[in-house]
């Protein structure tokens, strides 16, 4: 599966969050900087980090946990 996972260099609970994320086998992350381009960093400054799947346009934004992730990837 894909996803997206929008974060930004030098964030702690992005490395949590992508720690989190990395614990699921399968997946396919591209990762997005939120500070590369001004229109992604205006809808995601105060969200990341935040997991988006582009199947479905469904975002899960932090804080979340491995159950969390779990359920959000099903």
């Amino acid at each position: 599966m894909k996803v997206r996972y929008y974060t930004k260099v030098g964030c702690p609970l992005c490395d949590e969050g992508l720690a989190i994320l990395c614990t699921f086998s399968g997946l396919d992350i591209e990762h997005i900087d939120i500070e590369e381009d001004e229109q992604v960093f205006g809808k995601y400054a105060w969200k990341i980090p935040v997991i988006a799947r582009p199947d479905n346009a469904s975002e899960l934004d932090w804080p979340f946990d491995s159950k969390d992730v779990k359920a959000f990837l099903e």
